[in-house]
């Protein structure tokens, strides 16, 4: 008969939770990345804005004029999302207005403008999403990254924090979609990158990855398409509120968006970084609020320094399951490990490893011996 203790120890192991974290423009801001709202004010959009005279010569006389805007002002005007919504619009009015007559070429040049602002001398330097990475590893059997950006700055930090280069262990995070040059990761951590992204491109018909490194190709595929000299397309949704009748998403990014449904309901935790829920993006707001009307034993926390942002939140999932945080992912990342477990009392939070000890002062030398 077999006694009390060594049945416990028969018992299997409790298997490690998993996680879903959502990630908006509020994850990149403390990054330098704009939002939309203050994206023409940004220095590198600013720049191109100045170079191109023809994009900015169009958005003031058919958007900023007509409300008493400027370039100096454009944040208290329609934002990209806005005015490429109101383009969809008007062209279904069937009107022969003017300014639509080159609006794929107005289009293409904002989808140029908004590379330079989330892409160009972006770094993921201040490392505010490294220890994140790290933590939610040690405490999660499954990590689901999902991103509504552009920018490559989650895939940076993932990218210097999996590994070192002169072991060749880096890699990126596993994807459910194919890409070339993708070096797929272990499934532990996966990574929808739901609306598309700046480094992801269909070159010669084929969907693939270009690296953002100094030895990549990415600028150089951006300059062709800023100077018209490319057939290739970036896989990236428009940024309106017909961006799911893109082609795009049906024919590329879709199978992500069925991962993220069904990860959501199998989820024990959702943290959401920096990410309002548009009401123009009624796509997403459907799976989050399906899966936790589904999902009734997972938890939710929110990290966003908007009180408008939090609000919403608390009205449309209540208290009960849910836990906010009105701060900068920097902010919450100052006691990391703490806010998680106040976030997320139903799973362990493992704390980081101690550094091992340092060696015993070795006698008879420097080599750690005396000669026989």
């Amino acid at each position: 008969m077999s006694t009390g203790s060594a049945a416990s120890s028969d018992m299997p192991e409790k298997p490690l939770p998993k996680i879903v974290v959502i990630m908006g423009a509020g994850s990149s801001a403390d990054f330098g990345v704009p939002i939309l709202r203050g994206i023409f004010k940004n220095h590198e959009a600013a720049a191109y804005l100045n170079r191109d005279s023809t994009l900015h010569e169009w958005l003031q006389r058919v958007f900023w004029a007509p409300r008493g805007h400027s370039a100096a002002t454009s944040d208290r005007s329609p934002t990209i999302e806005e005015m490429l919504t109101i383009i969809r619009d008007w062209q279904k009015e069937d009107t022969d207005a003017p300014d639509l007559r080159n609006v794929d070429d107005i289009r293409r040049r904002l989808y140029v403008l908004i590379y330079h602002a989330v892409y160009l001398n972006k770094s993921s330097n201040k490392a505010h999403l490294n220890g994140l990475i790290d933590t939610l590893r040690r405490s999660f059997s499954e990590i689901t990254w999902a991103s509504f950006n552009w920018d490559c700055i989650f895939e940076s930090s993932y990218w210097y924090n999996s590994g070192t280069l002169h072991t060749g262990t880096r890699s990126n995070p596993h994807l459910v979609i194919h890409l070339d040059g993708w070096r797929d990761g272990f499934r532990k951590n996966t990574y929808l990158k739901l609306h598309g992204s700046v480094n992801w491109w269909r070159v010669n018909g084929s969907p693939t990855y270009l690296k953002w490194a100094s030895d990549g190709d990415l600028a150089a595929k951006w300059k062709e398409l800023e100077e018209g000299r490319t057939a290739d397309r970036p896989i990236i949704l428009e940024p309106s509120a017909y961006k799911y009748e893109d082609p795009i998403y049906s024919e590329i990014l879709e199978p992500q968006w069925e991962e993220f449904s069904r990860r959501l309901v199998e989820a024990d935790c959702v943290l959401v970084l920096g990410y309002s829920v548009p009401d123009n993006d009624p796509h997403a707001r459907c799976k989050l609020l399906m899966s936790f009307q589904v999902n009734q034993n997972c938890r939710w926390a929110v990290v966003d320094p908007g009180a408008e942002a939090i609000l919403k939140y608390e009205r449309l999932l209540g208290l009960q399951r849910l836990v906010t945080f009105e701060q900068s992912v920097a902010g919450f990342g100052v006691n990391l490990e703490d806010n998680l477990r106040t976030a997320f009392p139903n799973v362990e939070i493992k704390s980081k490893p101690a550094p091992p000890a340092p060696a015993p002062a070795s006698l008879g030398g420097p080599a750690g011996g005396s000669k026989s």
